[in-house]
C-alpha cells in the first residue's frame, strides 16, 4: 500500500508507567482540522490503565511537515502514510483508533491492509452520508480559499459544544494546517470512504458514539452496526462528537473492554 513518496505520519509514542502486560499499542488518528492534543484526556486514561499509546500526526498536519510536492491528500495516501508508519514500528497487529474523517482513514486501512489492523474504533463516526450542513460550510470555506475566523469558531462550537477560552486556542489548533492540507482533507472528509470499504473490513469493529452527537446523529451510527455481527456500538450519554475528549474515562473503559473481548479473525 505505501511506497517510497508516501510522507510517514509523525507518531507520538507513550509507555505506560506501569504495563498492564498487553504488548498491542493504541493507535489513535485524529479527524479534520485536530491533532494530537484533542486526544490527551484519553491518551492519560489509557495509559493509567497501561496501555501503549501512539498519537498520530496525518500527513501535513504537524508542524514543520514539509509534504512532498507531489503528494496528493486523499483518504487513500493518508491510509497509506499510517500503514507506512506501522511497518516501520509495530512488528504485528494494532488497535486503530480513528475519530471522525479519522475513521474514514482506518477504515481505509483496514480494507487495504488487514495485517496490521487487530481491531478497530471509529470514535464519532459512521461510513454515512455527510452532514449536509457541515458540507455546505466547508464548500463555502474551500470556494473563498481559506477558513475564516467565524467559520472556525461555528465548527468548534458544533464539535464540542461551549469551551473556554483557552481550549477554544488550544483545540483549534488543527486549523493552523497550510490550507492546502486543511482543503484536500477537507474534501476527503466530505467524499467518505469508497462504498466498498466497509465491507472489506473483518477486524472486529467497535463504534464509540455521543448520543447528542451533532455531525454524525447516532441512530445513524445504530444503522451501520447492525448490519454486521463484527461490529459493536458503545453510547455514551449526553456526549457530542468529541466523545473522547468529552467522556474519556468511560470511552477508555469502552475501548479496553473491546480489546480484552475481542479477537481477529483467522488469516
Amino acid at each position: 500500500m505505501a511506497d517510497a513518496g508516501i510522507p510517514l505520519p509523525f507518531v507520538d509514542v507513550r509507555t505506560p508507567a506501569v504495563s498492564a502486560g498487553e504488548p498491542t499499542p493504541a493507535v489513535l488518528i485524529h479527524g479534520w482540522a485536530s491533532g494530537s492534543v484533542y486526544w490527551e484526556p484519553l491518551a492519560n486514561k489509557l495509559l493509567d490503565a497501561g496501555r501503549t499509546v501512539w498519537i498520530l500526526d496525518l500527513p501535513g498536519y504537524h508542524t514543520g511537515d514539509d509534504l512532498p510536492p507531489d503528494f496528493e491528500w486523499t483518504l487513500d495516501s493518508a491510509a497509506a502514510s499510517v500503514a507506512a508508519a506501522l511497518d516501520a514500528r509495530a512488528g504485528g497487529p494494532v488497535h486503530v483508533v480513528g475519530h471522525s474523517m479519522g475513521g474514514s482513514v482506518s477504515l481505509t486501512l483496514a480494507a487495504a491492509r488487514p495485517d496490521v489492523v487487530a481491531t478497530i474504533t471509529l470514535v464519532g463516526m459512521a461510513p454515512v452520508p455527510q452532514n449536509q450542513g457541515f458540507k455546505k460550510v466547508l464548500t463555502s470555506q474551500l470556494d473563498q480559499g481559506f477558513f475564516d475566523s467565524a467559520t472556525k469558531t461555528k465548527l468548534m462550537n458544533a464539535w464540542y459544544g461551549e469551551l473556554s477560552a483557552a481550549d477554544m486556542e488550544r483545540l483549534s489548533t488543527g486549523f493552523d494546517a497550510p490550507f492546502p492540507v486543511l482543503s484536500a482533507s477537507a474534501v476527503a472528509a466530505m467524499t467518505g470512504v469508497e462504498p466498498s470499504v466497509p465491507g472489506r473490513v473483518h477486524a472486529p469493529l467497535l463504534v464509540i458514539a455521543g448520543t447528542g452527537d451533532r455531525v454524525r446523529p447516532i441512530e445513524q451510527m445504530r444503522v451501520f452496526v447492525a448490519e454486521s455481527q463484527q461490529r459493536q456500538l458503545r453510547a455514551i450519554p449526553g456526549a457530542g462528537h468529541n466523545v473522547h475528549w468529552e467522556q474519556p474515562e468511560k470511552c477508555a473503559a469502552a475501548l479496553i473492554g473491546f480489546w480484552e473481548t475481542s479477537r481477529p479473525p483467522p488469516a
